[in-house]
């Protein structure tokens, strides 16, 4: 069974669920839906992080319960829901920041790369013209290469 779809919206720079012409669910965008829940989720950040509100440290919930999971599952180090690209505001426009962004966006679709859906994944940061940023997505996946772009911009 297909996943419900997230579909990429890059005039507003969000995502939403796809509505067919009948009012149902959309299906069948199941790698695109699972980038754009990985990138999209916030991440916890780490001490020495640089953020953009050092009281807000985001998270997934269930991150801190990792430790409860199936003993008979192979632990994974740093095994965690999502990705720290929510932190790139905070951090000065520069090279250094367009690589931290490509190098964050590959952690957090490498999981699949461990799960066997992809073979590789890769990314390349860039800066918008309205003072945004984006970032160059390749996935290859039973020998194909699929690319998504995402960019957007600073929440006020």
């Amino acid at each position: 069974m297909a996943d419900a779809s997230l579909i990429w919206d890059p005039d507003t720079g969000t995502a939403d669920l796809a509505m067919g012409t009948n009012g149902d669910l959309v299906t069948g965008k199941d790698l695109e839906t699972a980038v754009i829940i990985s990138l999209f989720s916030d991440a916890q950040a780490d001490p020495g992080d640089t953020v953009p509100d050092t009281a807000d440290r985001r998270g997934w919930w269930a991150d801190t319960y990792s430790a409860l999971e199936d003993p008979a599952l192979p632990a994974i180090a740093n095994d965690r829901f999502g990705s720290k690209i929510w932190q790139v505001f905070a951090r000065i426009r520069n090279q250094e920041t367009l690589n931290w962004l490509a190098n964050q966006v590959e952690v957090a679709l490498h999981w699949m790369i461990v799960d066997g859906v992809a073979s590789a994944v890769s990314a390349t940061g860039y800066f918008t013209s309205s003072g945004g940023v984006g970032a160059r997505v390749t996935i290859v996946s039973s020998g194909v290469p699929t690319i998504y772009d995402f960019a957007w911009a600073q929440e006020h």
